[in-house]
């Protein structure tokens, strides 16, 4: 069951500039992720916490990755959106029984938590992230 909408995810080309940029105007300090924040390898990050959202920058240089392919192809923009789950394992077989489907069969770790990747095609074209934080 979905708790919470939990961030945005931005692909960007240039982590930096986009920093600046949205620093500039959010108000908040950018918290850059490790690479252990993220579930696949080759990405760089900071997100804006504002309140109990956050607005995650994302780049990569690495060509295999979904977010360089996304920029190279699409250009930046809203990669995906964010959900807070508290049981991904039990909410992938509820959500998998009401037609979305998963980049992965099982849930994927990183230093955060669990994740999995809602296809944009069985979800209108916007890609959403099932996260269960361990924090």
């Amino acid at each position: 069951m979905v708790k919470q909408f939990y961030g945005v995810n931005i692909a960007v080309k240039d982590l930096e500039a986009a920093v600046k940029k949205y620093g500039g105007f959010l108000g908040v300090p950018p918290v850059y992720n490790k690479p252990e924040d993220f579930a696949f390898p080759g990405l760089t990050g900071a997100s804006f916490h504002i309140g109990d959202v956050s607005i995650n920058l994302i780049a990569s240089s690495n060509p295999e990755t979904s977010i360089y392919k996304f920029v190279e192809n699409k250009g930046e923009g809203v990669f995906l959106i964010s959900l807070r789950v508290d049981d991904l394992d039990n909410d992938m077989k509820e959500f998998s029984e009401k037609g979305v489907r998963f980049v992965s069969d099982k849930p994927l770790t990183y230093s955060g938590g669990k994740v999995n990747f809602g296809h944009p095609k069985s979800l209108h074209g916007v890609q959403i992230e099932f996260i269960q934080p361990t924090k």
